[in-house]
């Protein structure tokens, strides 16, 4: 994942508060470049996004947000908390006919391993 956000490249305006949005992740600079673009890259070693406001040589360091597991992956005790359902499968020929399998199994060879 940081490999990848290395290569990427984003532009954001800055708020009048001195905030941008990245992500769904609100971000703050300071009032002081407020009404300015941004241009943020990634720096891996840091997990720092590295924000170069419109007319400044200063680079500001900000620790990224939503990279953590259950950020990017969702929490699983709520999925685990959600009862289960198994769906029965129509396995008896009444219901293999029923859905029309045996129609398929007529016009292909019967010793096909499926």
């Amino acid at each position: 994942m940081y490999t990848y956000l290395a290569r990427c490249r984003w532009v954001r305006s800055i708020r009048p508060n001195g905030s941008f949005e990245l992500g769904s992740y609100y971000y703050s600079m300071g009032r002081r470049f407020a009404r300015r673009s941004v241009a943020i890259s990634f720096d891996p070693g840091s997990a720092a996004l590295l924000c170069q406001p419109e007319g400044s040589e200063e680079t500001l360091h900000l620790p990224v947000q939503g990279l953590t597991k259950a950020e990017l992956m969702g929490e699983l005790a709520a999925l685990q908390a959600l009862p289960i359902y198994q769906l029965a499968l129509p396995f008896s020929l009444s219901g293999l006919a029923a859905i029309g399998v045996h129609s398929y199994l007529d016009r292909h060879d019967s010793s096909t391993n499926w």
